[in-house]
Formats: structure tokens, sequence, C-alpha cells
């Protein structure tokens, strides 16, 4: 039969695909067998089934290569960490990205609070005149007035939609910066 090029796309038959990963994940894990003897290399590889079994393959092992993958890590974060106080240990740059993270989400549910307490003071709030006229029967002064008192709250809101707006930035920035390292 001999070999043929196949299209490299994702192979539709779930039977055909699970032979497939097996056959490949023997000559991926044959390669790296051979690519650790010949240039005495500390390898580790992790690979997920199609049905999420994971498969793995180091040399000396996968434990002592993840080991030494986390030290070099880091140590080449070094410069970014930070020492916990009193403790002398340091703190990886993701734990304290995660960290502010958490301190933005915090800050938006107070915000988000704040615009509840708003909104209640709102409905609640306003000239009991007002409620009881209808708007066609108030003076001209009485709808100045009014419309004074709506522009007023009008700010308010736009201020905090705009607090609500750079928090949420904020977050979104913080998590693409997150997913990036």
């Amino acid at each position: 039969m001999g070999r043929r090029k196949i299209k490299m796309e994702m192979v539709q038959d779930m039977n055909t695909r699970q032979v497939t990963f097996s056959k490949r994940r023997t000559g991926l894990f044959k390669k790296a067998s051979e690519l650790a003897t010949l240039c005495n290399a500390e390898l580790g590889i992790v690979v997920f089934s199609p049905g999420g079994k994971p498969y793995s393959y180091g040399k000396p092992n996968l434990d002592a290569v993840t080991e030494r993958f986390m030290r070099e890590c880091d140590d080449s974060d070094s410069g970014d960490d930070d020492e916990e106080e009193g403790t002398g240990k340091k703190r990886p740059k993701m734990k304290r990205i995660n960290e502010r993270l958490d301190c933005l989400k915090r800050e938006i549910e107070a915000e988000k609070k704040r615009g509840d307490e708003a909104q209640a003071k709102l409905e609640s709030a306003g000239d009991e005149r007002f409620k009881k006229k209808p708007i066609e029967k108030l003076t001209i002064d009485e709808l100045r007035e009014y419309l004074d008192k709506l522009q007023t709250v009008h700010g308010r809101i736009q201020g905090q939609a705009n607090k609500m707006q750079a928090s949420s930035c904020l977050v979104l920035l913080s998590e693409n910066k997150a997913s990036v390292e």
C-alpha cells in the first residue's frame, strides 16, 4: 500500500481519530526518546487523547522535567517577583496578577452595589409634589426645578457608569495580560 500524503485536518470518524491518535502518539514519544538519547536532553510531553485521557513521556521522567521547568520559570521571573513580608518567600507574577484581578472584581461588585443603592434613592427620592401631580399640571417654574433635579441625577448616574466602565476595562486588561503570560 505505501505511504500517502494526508490532509492536515481533524479526522471526522471517531474510531479512525482514535487509531490515528494512538499511532501518532507512539511516533511522537519515539522521536522524543531519540532526541533525548542523541542530544542528552531532558524533555517532557503531555498529550490528551480525544477521549480526554492523559498520556505522558519524560526523560529522565516527567516529574523531574516539570520540577526543573518550574524552577527555571521562577528564576527567570525573579526580577519581577515580590517577597512576602516576613516570610522571605517569593510570589510568582501570575499570583500577583490573580490577586489584582480579584481586587478589581471586588471593586466592581462594590460599584454595582453603590449603583443599586443610587437607583433605590432615585426611585424613592424626588419631590412629593412631582410624584402626586401629573407632569402636565406642573407650572413652568416647577418644570424647570424638576428638569434641574433630573439633570443632577443624570450626572450622578453618568459618573457611576463611567467609574464602572473604567473598572471593567481594568479587569479586561488584567485578564488579557494574565492570558498572555
